[in-house]
């Protein structure tokens, strides 16, 4: 319910084509309100209706499941395990608040968000109470929304608390960063795109973004902290592997297990080294083919590297 977006489509400011992942959201989405909503309509048989639809002065929505003879109203969504702790969503309280404000309380209507998982089936439901204030809020929300299309004919400003790397502007997935589609209308006005055309570097792409200059410098900057703590951490392991060569002589000619100076005891305990089939070699011997094998394999989840270069003065 960002108000800058709905003034951006509504004012046919062109978006950016969804992703794969999005379309799978999309199309995955009737599946799961199936699944809630067939829980309620075996409980309730011919009693649940789908769809009913709230009309109000911005527009009509429409409300996913209806359980008539409890008065309850049931919005579907579909999240997965590692989201749980952040249920249920802000924007998806919003939703429901409004649904009450201008359908459910003519109907003496209770309500709750039904989160199905994705990996497993299990659904998580949150009750959403009427908060008269939170409505009142969204409503006057909604008439800035209004003027701003019918009557200044210009997006509303961007939200003080919102930016371009963290959500509804943009989001981490398994995949990489997911953008809202008008997010180039918010942060990417200044763009310029240029394509590199010699060096190791030839036929990159390159987008220069004013918009994401603190971003970039905040992350530039945090990249160099971390490499230098992880050459304090080298540093200190190569310096505890030259003691341990001395501590090893030390308990070897003792025969001991430990050993100990100025109130501090080192012991030493053998671990045995890791069991790791060898699978080439396996094959290689004729004990199975590479066929029989590839069921089993599998590979763990692609991901991105990063690259900082620096351009020097005068460059």
């Amino acid at each position: 319910l960002c108000p800058r977006k709905q003034t951006l489509r509504a004012l046919s400011y062109e978006a950016d084509a969804p992703d794969e992942r999005s379309l799978s959201i999309f199309q995955s989405g009737d599946e799961h309100e199936d699944a809630i909503y067939h829980l309620w309509a075996d409980g309730f048989p011919r009693r649940v209706k789908r769809q009913i639809k709230v009309e109000s002065p911005f527009g009509v929505g429409h409300i996913d499941i209806w359980v008539a003879p409890l008065r309850h109203l049931v919005e579907s969504k579909s999240t997965t395990e590692k989201s749980l702790s952040r249920l249920p969503m802000e924007s998806h309280i919003d939703q429901v608040t409004l649904y009450l404000h201008f359908w459910g309380l003519a109907h003496d209507a209770t309500a709750e968000l039904a989160y199905r998982v994705k990996e497993t089936g299990q659904i998580k439901s949150f009750p959403v109470i009427y908060d008269k204030e939170r409505a009142q809020r969204l409503v006057d929300r909604l008439n800035d929304v209004q003027a701003a299309i019918e009557l200044f004919r210009e997006p509303l400003p961007i939200p003080d608390s919102y930016g371009p790397t963290y959500f509804p502007c943009a989001w981490p997935t398994a995949q990489g960063m997911a953008r809202c589609p008008f997010w180039r209308h918010c942060w990417g006005a200044d763009a310029e795109t240029e394509t590199v055309g010699k060096g190791q570097d030839k036929g990159k792409v390159i987008v220069t973004l004013p918009s994401l200059a603190e971003d970039i410098k905040e992350y530039t900057d945090l990249d160099q902290q971390r490499k230098k703590a992880e050459g304090d951490v080298e540093s200190a392991k190569a310096r505890q592997k030259e003691l341990e060569g001395v501590f090893d002589k030390a308990l070897d000619d003792a025969k001991a297990q430990a050993l100990s100076a100025s109130g501090i005891t080192i012991s030493r305990s053998q671990i045995l080294g890791r069991v790791t089939p060898d699978i080439e070699g396996a094959i290689a011997a004729g004990i199975f083919t590479p066929q029989q094998i590839e069921p089993y394999l599998t590979r763990g989840s692609g991901f991105n590297r990063w690259f900082i270069k620096i351009r020097k003065e005068g460059k």
